[in-house]
Parts: C-alpha cells; sequence; structure tokens
C-alpha cells in the first residue's frame, strides 16, 4: 500500500501483526498504541489508518495523532 501511494522512505509503517496476530477489530488502535509507545510516532504526526474485516469490509482515515 505504501507504495501504491508513493508515500516517503521515512513513512513508518506498523509491522506489529508478526507479535500480535490479526485480532480483527482491534488492529488499528493495537498497532497505533504501539507506535506510539515506542516513539516511532508521536502526537500531532499524520496517521493513515486503515482496516479490513470480515466480508471483505474496509475503511480508512486520516487522523493527526493525539
Amino acid at each position: 500500500m505504501a507504495k501504491r501511494l508513493k508515500l516517503p522512505a521515512r513513512t513508518v509503517i506498523a509491522r506489529d501483526v508478526v507479535r500480535s496476530g490479526n485480532t480483527s477489530s482491534a488492529s488499528v488502535p493495537l498497532a497505533l498504541s504501539a507506535l506510539l509507545e515506542s516513539g516511532e510516532a508521536k502526537s500531532g504526526d499524520l496517521a493513515l489508518l486503515l482496516g479490513y474485516g470480515a466480508g471483505l469490509t474496509f475503511a480508512g482515515q486520516v487522523v493527526v495523532l493525539p
């Protein structure tokens, strides 16, 4: 997705699925929390949040991190 959107190389991508597995609807907030706790993302940064679920449902939004 990052390549397709032509995001810059400095873009942080959550890769916590390796640690936490597929947690369904909790995946987005868990990944965001991990990035904030690790310092990879900080308050005021822009974040593109994408999630998908059963039945090929999906959603996305751009937010300013708290």
